[in-house]
């Protein structure tokens, strides 16, 4: 199979942020001395919005270009396998909320394991010799989630690191997406200043946005190395997946609304709390303008 590079290259191309009607509202935020992130939509342009969002829209066409990437044979068709997909994700979710997990999250390879069980027992489908479920994944979601660096990615990152701010990240996100945003940043996230300990990804700990758990357990990470969530600022694109959490323990918070696929309002949503983000941004750049120098 394909290396993880020669597959996000090959599916990679530019897309530029769509500008939005919301204003920017930026203000200096004292004393903030972390800075977190999401990743689809607000350090990423993600070409459906977000890694889960992108589940909803996929097609048989998407699944059979990755399975002809692949070296994959299938007598299956497309779309009965993703309706398949679906339907395990589905029942993952039922039985991690049975188990009291209230936004469960799945490890997508783990997900088309179990798709693929069945018609390989059966020889319905037949798999290369050199096949990695991991690569077969990323051939899928770069398919149907095309992604490219927000503009000014390195350079914030790059400001905020020199400027000795600690770094991280709470993302709903699969095993490919720190590795997506590494690619783009051309080197790891620990050299750019994203300590492993500040970066939580939900496929790691099974659990997801818009629930609150990643968001304590960075709240905890930061308070062990001294820093209070009210000197944290968090930065994402969706009032209920970022702004809400974020709010609700403590962190200061900035609606990034730099891109219109992204751009999560959700005012109509009755989940949502009556909360304003501190500062809005359209620009990634924009965050410089609001932190203390």
């Amino acid at each position: 199979m394909n290396s993880f590079s020669e597959i996000l290259s090959r599916n990679s191309q530019l897309l530029e942020p769509i500008a939005t009607d919301q204003p920017a509202e930026l203000k200096t935020l004292p004393e903030i001395r972390a800075v977190l992130f999401d990743i689809y939509g607000t350090l990423l342009v993600s070409g459906s919005g977000d890694v889960g969002t992108a589940m909803e829209m996929t097609k048989g066409d998407a699944l059979e270009a990755a399975w002809e990437a692949s070296g994959i044979q299938s007598k299956v068709p497309a779309e009965e396998m993703i309706a398949r997909f679906y339907e395990v994700i589905q029942d993952d979710h039922k039985i991690a909320t049975k188990r009291g997990t209230s936004y469960p999250e799945v490890v997508i390879e783990e997900i088309w394991e179990k798709v693929f069980d069945a018609p390989l027992r059966c020889g319905q489908i037949e798999l290369p010799c050199d096949f990695d479920m991991k690569l077969f994944a990323l051939e899928f979601e770069t398919r149907v989630n095309p992604v490219w660096p927000m503009p000014g990615l390195r350079e914030v990152i790059g400001a905020l690191q020199q400027q000795d701010y600690t770094l991280g990240i709470i993302s709903n996100a699969q095993y490919f997406t720190p590795k997506i945003v590494e690619t783009f940043l051309d080197s790891t996230l620990e050299e750019n200043g994203f300590k492993p300990e500040n970066c939580f990804f939900s496929y790691e700990h099974r659990v997801a946005k818009p629930g609150t758990d990643l968001y304590v357990a960075a709240a905890k990470s930061l308070a062990d190395q001294q820093i209070e969530a009210r000197h944290t600022l968090y930065v994402g694109n969706d009032m209920l997946n970022d702004i809400q959490p974020a709010s609700q323990i403590g962190m200061k918070t900035a609606l990034f609304a730099g891109d219109r696929r992204s751009l999560r309002l959700r005012k109509d949503d009755a989940r949502m709390l009556p909360i304003h983000p501190d500062v809005t941004l359209t620009r990634l750049s924009d965050i410089l303008a609001c932190l203390p120098r």
